[in-house]
């Protein structure tokens, strides 16, 4: 009867923290980073979660709340900053954000000239299960703020294209099934060390008919929580049985 009882007190918490993928912090309104995971390149690089930022004459403010992370680039050609958070989601679940780009323009158009390589951009990534990367539903480079004029011979005329900062734009992506996915934040350095850039984030809610949708327990989670209901009772019926509490 013992190891009935220790069955049932080690298997009741699933069925309270069944849903251990339940998103957090998903617009960074704690005015920080909690929930969510940070990667840094192998130097430099940086995340922080701000109430306004500006730099180079280009202004950023919340679009929803009051804060907003900025994920700004390391030094290194394909290392990545990342901010990244698991959430489960079912078929149909819908997240949806905003995101902008800023700064480093070093690419030349329309031949590649001296920096022709140095693109720096930003994305977002959505993982499954397996951690295959499933959809990019954003993406921003270097060409999107402005490029140098270049000749044939790759050099540049003097001449510069700008568009100005990427500002805030929409994204949403809907899950096509049930899965533990991961929602990745992405800005990398590209090809140099110099003109860092900076990518912006805000929202991401997991919303499901224009409300904010809590995620779906793990299917294995379901089989827990059933084996603690099933414990839980075989040991209270127990006792009411042979205890003297119920003998019916």
């Amino acid at each position: 009867m013992k190891k009935l009882w220790l069955a049932a007190v080690l298997l009741a918490p699933c069925l309270y923290y069944g849903n251990a993928y339940a998103q957090v912090n998903a617009g960074f309104e704690e005015g920080d980073t909690s929930g969510w995971t940070e990667t840094y390149p192998s130097y430099d690089g940086r995340i922080s979660v701000v109430t306004s930022w500006s730099n180079q004459g280009a202004q950023y403010a919340p679009v929803e709340g009051n804060y907003f992370a900025v994920v700004e680039t390391g030094v290194y050609d394909g290392q990545f900053t990342t901010l990244s958070q698991k959430i489960s989601l079912k078929g149909g679940d819908k997240l949806e954000g905003w995101a902008g780009f800023c700064c480093g323009s070093e690419v030349g158009f329309p031949y590649s000239g001296d920096n022709g390589d140095y693109n720096d951009y930003a994305l977002i990534n959505i993982l499954n299960g397996y951690g295959n990367v499933i959809s990019t539903p954003w993406y921003a480079d270097s060409f999107d703020i402005g490029y140098g004029i270049t000749t044939p011979d790759n050099q540049w005329t003097g001449e510069y294209v700008s568009f100005g900062p990427v500002q805030w734009e929409y994204w949403s992506w809907t899950a096509p099934g049930q899965d533990l996915y991961t929602l990745q934040y992405q800005t990398t350095q590209g090809g140099d060390s110099e003109g860092l850039s900076y990518a912006f984030f805000d929202g991401a809610l997991n919303v499901t008919d224009g409300r904010t949708n809590a995620a779906v327990p793990e299917p294995s989670s379901f089989a827990m929580a059933g084996l603690a209901a099933g414990a839980l009772f075989a040991a209270r019926r127990y006792f009411r049985t042979y205890a003297g509490g119920d003998t019916a």
